[in-house]
């Protein structure tokens, strides 16, 4: 069973994925996160990309907190 899709919450946590992921961008070409981590962070920045193209759908609102966690423990900031 799914869970209920809150629109709203979602377009949130997708705007705030999108700004965090411009501002890891940002320190990572300022050389603030590791280098070590470059490739995953390749990976996850394409993965976040693909999904702020997908329909609101709960499976993606779990995909965007997944995301957002990966990336925060990429660039702890």
């Amino acid at each position: 069973m799914e869970a209920p899709l809150h629109e709203a919450d979602l377009k949130s946590e997708l705007l705030s994925l999108d700004r965090l992921l411009g501002d890891t961008r940002v320190r990572f070409r300022q050389r603030k996160t590791k280098f070590a981590s470059s490739q995953e962070l390749i990976d996850v920045d394409r993965e976040i990309r693909d999904a702020l193209k997908r329909p609101l759908s709960p499976d993606l609102q779990l995909d965007v907190r997944r995301l957002m966690a990966r990336l925060r423990a990429l660039d702890p900031h």
